[in-house]
């Protein structure tokens, strides 16, 4: 079994780096990334101005930058307690989100057991800005407090809020940690107790705006430099950050189809123990261990190695032991293994220092270069001995592949203080690229938990895609529409290639998912058909064409015709246009394109037909066979070709205003009532003559609908008689979804059945497709779906005043009205199946831009000192005191008011009401029953927690407590 672990997704935020991007192009360009503040920076910081003039004070430092902002809305997180929360632990949780999306790996459905392994470092906020608030630690608890900032609780956070159910394992190495970390990753995988795995450390220095004191002889650098493995080097410097990497097995990754960075093929850990000056020092003895039993684990002889990220903190002594170490193991050689620390770009980062050198080798590998060692003026002699199997660069270069077929391996060190070991031992990934994936129209997901949050992800990932025109627009569309996860806000665009999404993603609509919505097919009748309307649909998928073959064989013999040539083929004899093949061929598409979105997870709550569509809708329905439904259908288009020459006429009025005009017209009828001022009247020609001459007279419009029959009216009498005698012939069955019927205009409930006769007065009677559009749109989430080859339907079901407010998508069988209409359905909460809706379109996943987390400032700022009077500093003195809650209030109002009260600022919700649902604002337990402890005390009355637990409200709780 393959030991390889395959590194498929990374995140991290580093000095002068918002992203890996950014901190791969400053590596390369050998950018120091520390940086210098000037005294009125530090002085605005808070740097005492006596610290400021000593010396020994050096006003240098890794920064990140908005350490204090974090999305606590997008993971669930109520305000206070995101203000509460160790800012290194906000860091690490939104930096693993954006490991796992690097990877197309958040998706709806964890793959399998998801372990986390993290570690952080020394937490200063809880020490100098919590603590420093005794009124917050009261409010909140000591539980709360060490909940959300205890080490113990940064891996498993991580496991709840994203809904990891792997091994979540705090890790606490110093300096090593988030190697470590890996290297447990690595050995969990290896063991079978997680399928995929999140690893990787942050630590964030504080105060964040600060320089250090110098101390001789200790590990900082007296002038702000970190440089190591110079003959110059003097000491190192702090620095913060955060990274992670995401794992999984080797061989699960190339099943999967995983874009890897690197794979890791051996790595070891141990300790120094006691063979060493001190506990801070580091031990040869140690270092020597754990990098020879890492090659061994790899089974590679360390003359293999092409690059080796040292552990290289510039200090005198800890360089000069980790170079004793590395040549032993590495024995003589010639300069053949380029030694790196990243350290000399971003400063030390303690938790962090080892997944930063991760990532940077993993990079390296995939991008096949060296970065340069940063700052570098003249190497330590033991680099320079002509024996020495190590060199350094000065300037990034190409990594050129080694002899034989060999792949290029890196290495990577961290040690921590106290002495824990790790050296972790990397392969480059597969020299497997897939072949360039052709161009196509697809089309291009985005969403977000809210609305500018949407706002701001489309415009990444619009400016991504400008920046980079060359990437295959199926592969974004895939990468998109499988490998995220999809929120409530969402915009989908079609488009026919990446400069056409990028554009269309800038003023694309936001809409809203409904929560289970119910999807209501509308079939047009006879009307809506062209000529080769199933031409796309039919070559591109296969079991579209299947139904149109199948419908075409049984319907050869009844019309002796091959529908094909009407729905695929450009029909040249124009055979569409007649009545007898016209209603046949429609009925077919549309059953042929509803069975298709059914494949697609477009499963219809209802079925809507106008006219002829409503036989469409019958055998969707499981109602009447595919055959039944054709010799229907053929018979009925053959008895109205039959019938009496007449014609019919649009008339844009309301019904009510065209019956006063029909009234001396009595040879007319209303054939359809379509929209509150769409009428259809058919009839002899002569009287829709005078029908016309009327209306003109009135100024009412009207057009004359191009067809030499009066359909729906008394003049069908003849082929209604003939086709009841057709229909007694079919056995029908119950239908398996509601039907709503276009005579009555009401819902057929799953399970009913047409009544005797239904067939032949569905042909007579007019279309009552107003009120059947008035009954679908009283589903509360209905969402219209016209399924045929136009969008009639849709443009009549816009004017209903009742149906307004639903969403409305014309699915027609075109490739690009298809796909934009799938997407239309996707954005209002339609869950596709877009495996089946790509039908083997060529495409693989692609890194996409991380979806933008919303910038809100979490942070307590320190409180100002308390005077001994016992008022604030500042505050007046003379001010009465706030007056006490009453504990006996006079009425509801009052007392739901002071329980909101305690709500807003146990919660730092602003936007508390009466009834607003302790959970769904993000409390959890252990917070509503402090909550309901601070209630109990403030009214002095018992409150049941378990009587709460069906409505945990305000008004709820006022309820009891005015109770007593």
């Amino acid at each position: 079994m393959s030991q390889d672990i395959a590194i498929v997704g990374l995140a991290g935020r580093f000095p002068g780096a918002a992203d890996i991007d950014e901190y791969w192009n400053g590596l390369l360009a050998g950018r120091v990334a520390v940086s210098r503040l000037s005294r009125e920076e530090l002085a605005a910081a808070g740097v005492p101005a006596a610290l400021l003039d000593d010396p020994a004070y050096v006003p240098a430092r890794g920064l990140l930058d908005g350490p204090e902002l974090f999305d606590a809305e997008f993971f669930g997180i109520p305000p206070r307690e995101a203000d509460l929360m160790d800012p290194q632990h906000r860091l690490l949780l939104q930096t693993a989100w954006e490991a796992l999306e690097s990877g197309g790996l958040i998706t709806d459905r964890p793959p399998g057991r998801v372990g986390v392994f993290a570690g952080s470092g020394f937490n200063y906020y809880l020490q100098q800005q919590v603590l420093a608030d005794p009124a917050i630690v009261a409010e909140q608890g000591l539980l709360s407090v060490v909940l959300a900032n205890e080490k113990d609780h940064l891996a498993a956070r991580i496991a709840y809020r994203l809904g990891l159910n792997g091994p979540a394992i705090g890790v606490q190495t110093a300096c090593s940690t988030s190697l470590v970390a890996v290297h447990l990753a690595r050995q969990s995988l290896l063991t079978g107790d997680s399928d995929l795995a999140l690893a990787g450390g942050v630590d964030l220095e504080f105060p964040h705006l600060a320089g250090y004191r110098y101390e001789p002889k200790g590990i900082m650098s007296p002038d702000g430099s970190c440089r190591p493995f110079d003959a110059g080097a003097n000491g190192t410097v702090p620095g913060s950050g955060v990274g992670m990497v995401v794992l999984k097995r080797a061989t699960d990754a190339r099943r999967d189809g995983d874009r890897v960075y690197a794979l890791i093929s051996g790595s070891a850990v141990n300790n120094d123990g006691a063979a060493k000056v001190g506990y801070t020092a580091p031990g040869v003895a140690g270092q020597v261990d754990v990098l020879t039993r890492a090659y061994a684990a790899a089974g590679v002889d360390p003359a293999a190695i092409g690059y080796l990220e040292a552990h290289g903190t510039a200090t005198e002594v800890g360089d000069a032991i980790e170079l004793s170490a590395l040549h032993e193991v590495f024995g003589q050689g010639r300069g053949g293994c380029s030694l790196g620390s990243v350290k000399a770009n971003i400063g030390h980062l303690s938790a962090a220092a080892g997944i930063a050198g991760l990532i940077k080798v993993a990079l390296a590998l995939h991008h096949r270069r060296i970065p340069p060692l940063a700052g570098l003026d003249r190497p330590r002699a033991e680099l320079t001995d002509p024996g020495s199997p190590f060199t350094v660069d000065g300037v990034a270069r190409e990594w050129t592949a080694p002899p034989l077929g060999q792949p290029r391996r890196a290495a990577v060190s961290s040690f921590g203080l106290g002495g824990t070991n790790v050296h972790m031992v990397l392969t480059e990934g597969p020299d497997d690229e897939p072949s360039p994936t052709p161009a196509a129209p697809d089309v291009v997901l985005v969403s977000a938990p809210t609305g500018p949050g949407l706002r701001s992800a489309a415009d990444r990932l619009a400016r991504h895609l400008t920046d980079h025109p060359g990437l295959p627009l199926p592969d974004v569309a895939l990468t998109t529409q499988r490998h995220r996860r999809h929120f409530t806000h969402r915009i989908a665009v079609a488009a026919q290639d990446t400069a056409g999404a990028a554009l269309a993603l800038t003023s694309a609509p936001a809409r809203t998912a409904l929560r289970r919505p119910e999807v209501v097919f509308l079939l047009p009748g006879q009307g809506a058909e062209a000529p080769g309307m199933a031409a796309w649909a039919y070559h591109r998928h296969p079991s579209f064409a299947a139904d149109i073959d199948r419908g075409s064989r049984l319907a050869l013999p009844l019309l002796g015709v091959d529908l094909r040539d009407l729905l695929v083929d450009r029909d040249p004899a124009g055979l569409i246009h007649r009545t007898d093949l016209t209603q046949p061929a429609l009925v077919l598409h549309e059953y042929a394109l509803g069975r298709l979105l059914t494949t697609f997870g477009v499963r219809p709550a209802a079925l809507l037909g106008h006219s002829v569509g409503e036989y469409a809708a019958a055998c969707l329905a499981g109602e009447l066979g595919l055959g039944d439904t054709l010799r229907l259908v053929a018979e009925r288009g053959a008895l109205m070709l039959r019938a009496p020459e007449g014609g019919m006429l649009v008339v844009l009025a309301a019904p009510s205003v065209v019956r006063a005009e029909l009234a001396p017209l009595d040879e007319l009828d209303i054939a359809a009532v379509n929209a509150p001022e769409v009428v259809v009247v058919s009839g002899p020609v002569d009287a829709l003559t005078r029908l016309r001459a009327r209306l003109d007279a009135a100024g009412i419009q009207h057009r004359v609908l191009p067809t030499e029959r009066a359909f729906h009216s008394r003049m069908m009498a003849g082929a209604a008689a003939g086709l009841d005698a057709v229909a007694a012939t079919v056995e029908a069955k119950p239908a398996g979804v509601d039907v709503i019927s276009s005579v009555t205009g009401r819902v057929l409930s799953a399970g009913g059945l047409r009544p005797a006769g239904y067939w032949a007065e569905q042909l007579r009677s007019p279309v009552r497709y107003l009120d059947a559009v008035v009954a679908a749109a009283a589903r509360s989430r209905a969402v219209f779906v016209e399924v045929g080859p136009g969008s009639g339907l849709i443009g009549s079901a816009r004017q209903v005043p009742e149906a307004r407010q639903a969403p409305m998508v014309a699915l027609q069988p075109r490739r690009d009205d298809l796909l934009g209409g799938l997407g239309a359905l996707w954005a209002y909460g339609v869950e596709l199946d877009w495996t089946a809706v790509r039908a083997g379109t060529p495409a693989i996943r692609t890194p996409l831009p991380a979806r933008p987390f919303a910038a809100e400032r979490h942070w307590l700022d320190t409180p100002a000192p308390v005077a001994p009077t016992g008022h604030r500093a500042g505050a007046d003195p003379d001010a009465a005191p706030a007056a006490a809650p009453a504990a006996e209030a006079d009425g509801d109002d009052t007392t739901v008011g002071q329980i909101v009260e305690i709500w807003r600022s146990l919660l730092g919700v602003p936007t508390v009401g009466a009834d607003s649902d302790f959970f769904t604002l993000g409390g959890e337990s252990l917070l509503f029953i402090r909550m309901i402890a601070q209630v109990q005390r403030r009214f002095g009355v018992p409150v049941p927690i378990a009587d709460l637990a069906d409505a945990p409200t305000p008004r709820a709780v006022a309820a009891h407590v005015i109770r007593g």
